[in-house]
């Protein structure tokens, strides 16, 4: 209540969440010293309306953290020391100079975290930086979650970033595979309070249906819900392909006149009758008919899958057959099915004018894995250090990122981070991964810097614009990233002309500087971001900068046309969608024998991920806003839990060939049988992060097996879930300290 009073004596300043693709809008009130009195869901947003979740509403703490990095530091016989930037530059241009010089370009690497991709001026800096310097090893966070959406719609449409976007507020069947929207909001879609959609879809008497091996918190809520047995979804979609195709006899001529492929794709389907699939999907075979009944006679109907597929043995090959099926049965451009967003400019326009986001030549030097959306497989990062090779990585920038803490099998990127003679992490915090680095460099937040959802606008199921500027200056040393990279730009030798203007600008803005006169009336840095964003803006024709900044809450733009997509913006070099790209079917035999392993791993459970309301990423949890008092517990089915003599609250030990963790257990009848969910992202003890460091809890990575053989052949894709592996009670006796806080769905 007091922070309610003073927050009404404040100024208050509108911006919007940059932690997931929701982008809720935001007011933040001040006081008079520019300090964060309060964080509140911006009522007046055209679109989010006043809904913001706790981790949005929480960043006014991040700012203000004293664990921040505030200062340049360098690490000097073990320990870190602050030095200035022109110090902390000019060594590191020195250094990488050096570096290149004795074993050229490729000897650099970079790393991008999940936050790198939620910063318009990260995300072009830090790509164009490393692109400056001649090296193609740009290594992803999204191969750890999403690597497979943008493999197949590069093979299926010709580009990274083509995702057609369920029309949610006109759909009459959703059938949501793999996501819990309440407690994460929705992956590769801007959709705000999902919940409230569905059940609108409901109200207009639609059907919504969960897919998944844990009745999640959304689908408790609404909806139906159906279990299903971890990394089986593949199967299940074929399912659903068979009984349209064979068994209601689906006219296919629709999807021809825009497609390539669709005759091999639905014989694809032919041997994997609902009788078949429910052995190794759980889901009755009568389930699996009504499901494609309900959804091939819908008006109006949307597949989509999120990271629980994803992350698992088939996520690739699962997305192509969510698109296919949705293109086969009419749904995709067309109202209440699935459409295309142009955003506020024509991102997809811009990305064939500057080849972004197509086939990528560049090769890893070991196992030959390809970049995808410009980015090589995170798995591949410590072999790419470690190799005898000549041209092998010796010197890694983090931007934004936590891979020892993110990646399978952290304890190898550990060993490859302890050989390379540089290691510069940019960020907000010392990570785990930070302890490795030999200079760190404070990074601004989201409220320190202007912004714009570039990599967000082709994903929003309402369209609109929205522009913010720094909500209030950058404390102490803390830089921009698009600064950062500019001066090391410089100090590293960055050729003056390269592929991206932002190769350019360092160069053009140092010369300007130069100039007596407007040296001194401009500053530095005199062609920033935002001028960039402006003329993209105006290229686009819809909106300005200078409307975007006269309404700080956005503005909303045309909706979405149905029937803009098909036969006019598909951008394959014919025009046409390929539904039977060699790239990926090279996969199909693949399913066969992972089958015949579901049935091999009796006495074992397989292991799920689980989202946290009330946490985030590894990067949020130092964030007092942000409670989980009990770190990450472990799901079980008690059925699985009695024949392991194993209790509510009993500590138990999860193993694999990886490694083992030990944490608390939670029984409930809301996971299936069979399986065991935990939390990612926990276990803080080597970072530099106080609060996260005493907060209970483990980083299942340590389980998950790493590693080439662990990657989905085709996009790269780290598997991270339906693993099997073994699960004992420690000991009877072992109660959790906090076991009474813990209640027992059952």
């Amino acid at each position: 209540m007091k922070q309610d009073a003073k927050a009404s004596e404040g100024k208050t300043r509108k911006t919007y969440c940059r932690i997931c693709e929701a982008h809720c809008g935001l007011e933040v009130t001040l006081n008079g010293k520019n300090e964060i009195l309060a964080v509140k869901p911006d009522k007046h947003h055209p679109v989010s309306k006043g809904y913001a979740c706790v981790k949005g509403t929480g960043i006014g703490a991040l700012h203000s953290d004293p664990d921040r990095v505030n200062f340049p530091l360098k690490r000097i016989n073990g320990e870190l020391h602050q030095i200035s930037w022109d110090q902390a530059v000019k060594e590191i241009g020195d250094k990488i100079r050096n570096i290149r010089g004795e074993y050229g370009n490729r000897s650099i690497g970079m790393y991008q975290g999940n936050p790198t991709y939620f910063s318009f001026q990260n995300i072009m800096y830090s790509s164009a930086f490393l692109e400056a310097l001649g090296s193609p090893n740009i290594f992803a966070s999204h191969s750890i979650d999403g690597n497979n959406k943008y493999e197949a719609a590069t093979q299926i449409y010709g580009r990274s970033l083509v995702h057609p976007i369920p029309d949610l507020s006109n759909t009459n069947f959703f059938m949501c595979l793999g996501s819990n929207p309440t407690v994460s909001q929705m992956s590769i879609i801007q959709v705000i309070n999902p919940l409230q959609k569905f059940k609108e879809i409901e109200a207009r008497g639609g059907k919504v249906v969960f897919v998944d091996p844990r009745r999640t918190e959304t689908a408790a809520k609404v909806g139906e819900h159906v279990f299903i047995k971890p990394g089986t979804d593949v199967y299940l979609l074929l399912g659903l392909l068979h009984v349209i195709t064979y068994e209601y006899k689906l006219d296919t001529k629709f999807a021809e006149g825009f497609a390539n492929g669709v005759q091999k794709f639905v014989e694809n389907a032919k041997a994997w009758t609902p009788e078949r699939v429910s052995e190794l999907t759980n889901i009755s075979a009568d389930t699996l008919r009504r499901l494609a009944y309900e959804y091939l006679n819908a008006d109006g109907a949307a597949l989509y899958m999120s990271t629980g597929v994803n992350m698992g043995p088939f996520g690739t090959l699962s997305y192509w057959l969510v698109q296919g099926l949705n293109l086969l049965t009419g749904n995709i451009d067309r109202k209440g099915g699935l459409k295309l967003p142009r955003g506020a400019f024509d991102a997809l326009k811009l990305a064939e004018l500057i080849g972004l986001g197509g086939f990528d030549e560049h090769r890893t030097l070991v196992g030959d894995w390809h970049r995808v959306a410009g980015c090589f497989p995170a798995s591949t990062l410590a072999e790419e250090i470690t190799s005898d090779h000549p041209e092998r990585i010796r010197a890694l920038f983090v931007s934004a990122g936590n891979p020892v803490h993110s990646i399978p099998n952290g304890k190898s990127v550990r060993s490859a981070l302890e050989t390379l003679d540089l290691v510069v992490s940019i960020d907000i915090y010392q990570n785990e991964t930070a302890a490795y680095a030999d200079y760190i460099l404070p990074a601004t937040d989201m409220l320190e810097r202007s912004d714009f959802p570039v990599s967000h606008m082709v994903l929003q199921e309402k369209p609109h614009a929205q522009y913010t500027a720094a909500v209030v200056e950058p404390l102490f040393e803390r830089r921009p990233e698009w600064q950062i990279y500019s001066d090391l730009a410089l100090a590293c030798g960055a050729p003056r002309f390269g592929k991206s203007v932002c190769n350019t600008l360092p160069h053009l803005n140092r010369l300007l500087n130069k100039l007596p006169i407007l040296g001194n009336r401009i500053g530095a840095h005199y062609i920033k971001p935002d001028h960039l964003l402006s003329i993209l803006l105006r290229w686009g024709g819809q909106v300005s900068l200078k409307d975007l900044e006269s309404n700080p809450e956005g503005i909303v733009l045309d909706d979405t046309i149905a029937g803009n997509f098909l036969g006019k913006r598909v951008p394959t070099p014919s025009g046409q969608i390929q539904l039977w790209p060699e790239g990926l079917t090279q996969d199909l035999p693949r399913l066969d024998t992972v089958a015949m392993q579901f049935f091999a791993n009796t006495g074992k459970l397989q292991l799920i991920g689980q989202r946290q309301r009330r946490s985030h990423n590894s990067w949020m949890h130092n964030n007092p806003h942000i409670k989980q008092p009990n770190g990450n517990l472990a799901l079980m089915n008690p059925e699985d839990a009695k024949k392991r003599l194993i209790e509510n609250g009993d500590k138990i030990e999860i193993r694999s060939n990886q490694g083992n963790v030990r944490l608390a257990v939670q029984l409930t009848v809301d996971i299936a049988p069979g399986v065991i969910a935990v939390p990612h992202g926990w276990g803080h003890q080597d970072s530099g992060m106080s609060r996260a460091a005493e907060l209970p809890g483990v980083n299942i990575n340590d389980v998950i097996p790493g590693g080439s053989l662990q990657m989905e052949p085709i996009s790269g894709q780290a598997i991270m879930l339906g693993h099997f592996v073994d699960v004992r009670g420690v000991s009877t006796e072992s109660k959790h300290s906090e076991s009474e806080s813990i209640s027992t769905a059952i």
